[in-house]
């Protein structure tokens, strides 16, 4: 095989870059799994071609850091492993909302992954949005043009820049014979004629135009994702992340008088206090899965869950905001504002078990839902948070960057890989076998993803019948798995 030339290329008025066989290489790659990113993830998850498509991405991205003598720390090999394992997410799951949240979750791994594989860390980041501005924003744009510059340099020293030159110019030359030839053909023969128009429609302003449209959407995502990779292998002129600049980021961000920020909280404390008094019975009832009076499931749970949870959010924002803003901050932090921050924090633990609790009276009378898994899902979350957060102000030593990471992607595991469709189909299906449900909502389920339809069908095989179109139109895995299912439940 012939090896590429050595490459020079100014980057500077002073410097010269030189882009060696990896770096030529790897940008051929890119531009590849970038056009397979725009055709398989932007445009129609496949499933088993997706998975496929992220685990070559990684391993490229690997296979390049370590030919370019990076050492993978413990954490990076641990960080590897979650972006392989969640790549797998499109072949277990047709839940496109979970795939959609799966493609940022990846993208956003997958850039702190490179960063901190290059600014060989160890440990997770103490300052960690200051990080993922780096490796998302700052860094691939930096080096946005130059995957341009390598293709430029490569096809000038290669030659074949030459020949695609005159390649083009025979084809300008060809397409004035060519039409003019094609166009009396096809006047003299009908069925030339036909065969030429159903080709256009079929390809020219079909599949061809859309193929165009993905290479146009392909390009700046090439060079963004080279950018990002280039940008922190080649470390010269980098505007390398420091802890001390951190600190004095944040240092600069704290001008609230401590004073100002517990005369605004404390008028929301008091309000809290009034509010679990004179609501006690309608909001804490919940607990014991009993119905204020003059009230229905379905009104009582809807109308405190989703009243809960904005205020659990708004409590949120002030916890942050504070603990930003607040001039003594940080290790210099009042012990005033550690006890309005943790009573603010405890208060909305009530709130949330509260919520959660009505949430599950609520789908113990009338099953589950998206948007019940959804919400109940996120408020857990928030609640792992706030507890996190009560620890950060007792002990300010705590990695909290470190363990909300931790307990978020546990999380997000647990929300993609229990396939929450399925999960909701099988829930309601058994609830309502054992009479626990009045009514099976099975329009619900069938508009849903394949994966709620496949439970349907396991428990039902004869609602094949109603559903195949679907299958039959999508042409994709789901039509193989029914047809076992039925075969399984014919023998």
């Amino acid at each position: 095989m012939e090896e590429f030339p050595e490459i020079s290329k100014k980057a500077t008025e002073d410097s010269t870059v030189k882009f060696n066989h990896s770096e030529i290489l790897m940008s051929f790659a890119v531009s590849l799994l970038s056009f397979g990113f725009v055709r398989f993830v932007l445009f129609n998850e496949t499933g088993f071609i997706t998975t496929g498509l992220y685990i070559a991405i990684i391993t490229s991205v690997i296979l390049f850091l370590k030919k370019k003598k990076f050492r993978i720390s413990g954490l990076n090999r641990f960080i590897a492993v979650i972006l392989y394992l969640f790549s797998a997410v499109f072949s277990i799951t047709d839940n496109n909302f979970i795939k959609i949240l799966d493609v940022a979750f990846l993208f956003g791994t997958g850039a702190y992954f490179i960063y901190s594989v290059t600014a060989q860390k160890n440990q997770l980041e103490r300052f960690l949005p200051f990080a993922m501005i780096k490796a998302l924003f700052e860094y691939p744009f930096s080096k946005f043009g130059v995957q341009s510059k390598i293709t430029k340099s490569a096809v000038r020293s290669s030659g074949f820049g030459k020949n695609l030159a005159m390649i083009f110019a025979g084809l300008l030359i060809t397409v004035p014979v060519t039409a003019v030839v094609t166009s009396l053909l096809m006047s003299a023969d009908s069925n030339f004629s036909d065969m030429l128009t159903r080709f256009a429609d079929r390809f020219a302003y079909g599949n061809t135009g859309l193929l165009i449209v993905q290479i146009l959407i392909a390009i700046p995502c090439s060079h963004y994702l080279f950018g990002m990779i280039y940008s922190n292998v080649c470390r010269e002129g980098l505007n390398v992340l420091d802890d001390e600049y951190c600190k004095s980021s944040v240092a600069d961000m704290r001008f609230m008088n401590n004073l100002i920020i517990y005369t605004a909280v404390t008028p929301l404390l008091f309000i809290y206090i009034l509010f679990f008094i004179s609501q006690a019975e309608y909001f804490l009832s919940g607990f014991g899965g009993n119905l204020p009076e003059g009230y229905s499931y379905s009104v009582y749970a809807r109308k405190g869950f989703f009243e809960l949870f904005a205020v659990s959010l708004i409590n949120l924002g002030v916890i942050i905001l504070t603990n930003i803003i607040a001039k003594n901050g940080g290790k210099n932090k009042t012990v005033t504002l550690k006890v309005y921050s943790i009573t603010l924090c405890i208060f909305t633990l009530i709130l949330i078990a509260t919520a959660v609790s009505k949430m599950i009276m609520y789908i113990d009378e009338y099953g589950l839902t998206q948007l019940r898994v959804y919400t109940t899902w996120f408020m857990i979350l928030c609640a792992v948070i706030f507890v996190l957060i009560v620890i950060k102000q007792i002990f300010f030593e705590f990695r909290i960057e470190k363990w909300a990471t931790v307990f978020f992607t546990i999380m997000f595991g647990i929300l993609c890989f229990s396939r929450p469709d399925a999960l909701i189909a099988k829930y309601n299906i058994e609830m309502y076998n054992s009479g626990r449900l009045e009514e099976l909502d099975t329009s619900a389920i069938k508009d849903m993803s394949d994966d709620a339809v496949l439970e349907l069908v396991k428990s039902n095989p004869d609602l094949y019948d109603e559903t195949d179109f679907r299958y039959r139109k999508n042409n994709n895995i789901s039509s193989l798995l029914l047809n076992q299912i039925i075969s399984d439940y014919s023998d």
